[in-house]
């Protein structure tokens, strides 16, 4: 295509643009579309296999004690035991939650799992109430496993649960979870 052009003398460019809307480089808008997608499939990748789970099958061992929190570092225990006790009358698997202080390691949670339950059908979660320590450790059971994996462990964990202290917030989120476990779609 023919265009314009001089030689010698001043050459002046002038450039155009509408003050409305601001123009964003094509680089830039394609590096934000790349992240954005990046994004949702990271979010459908954390919540997939979550649902669609099925109730274990048979009878098993319950634990006396839902909530081990001599600590007082939870809030309103009566909430959080009937987000447990709902979770467990769901799924059939008991999850259990201790706080302790003190360090721990996926080692010492799994060896308190085995002293506390004759089976595999329960999840142990251990939350850590000292300053120094930053980590919630849990150990599930290889029956529990099949309802509640190590995906839907850290996603009750970290995304639903988040370091809250609030029994409302616990009871609230366990009984969502133990739904979301359940239901067919998405």
């Amino acid at each position: 295509m023919a265009h314009g052009g001089h030689c010698g003398g001043h050459h002046y460019h002038h450039h155009y643009r509408s003050r409305g809307e601001p123009q964003i480089p094509l680089p830039i808008a394609i590096l934000l579309i790349v992240i954005w997608i990046a994004l949702l499939v990271w979010i459908d990748y954390e919540q997939s296999d979550i649902d669609g789970k099925t109730p274990l099958e048979g009878s098993y061992q319950t634990y006396p004690n839902y909530l081990l929190d001599e600590t007082g570092y939870l809030s309103d225990h009566w909430l959080i035991i009937d987000g447990l006790k709902y979770l467990h009358q769901k799924t059939n698997v008991q999850v259990v939650v201790m706080v302790e202080s003190g360090t721990w390691s996926d080692r010492k949670v799994v060896d308190k799992y085995y002293e506390l339950f004759d089976d595999e059908a329960h999840v142990l979660i251990v939350i850590t109430s000292s300053w120094y320590e930053s980590h919630d450790y849990y150990a599930i059971g290889d029956l529990a496993n099949n309802v509640i994996d190590d995906r839907a462990a850290n996603y009750l964990i970290d995304t639903r649960i988040n370091n809250s202290k609030n029994g409302e917030k616990w009871q609230k989120e366990l009984k969502d979870f133990a739904d979301e476990l359940l239901s067919t779609s998405n």
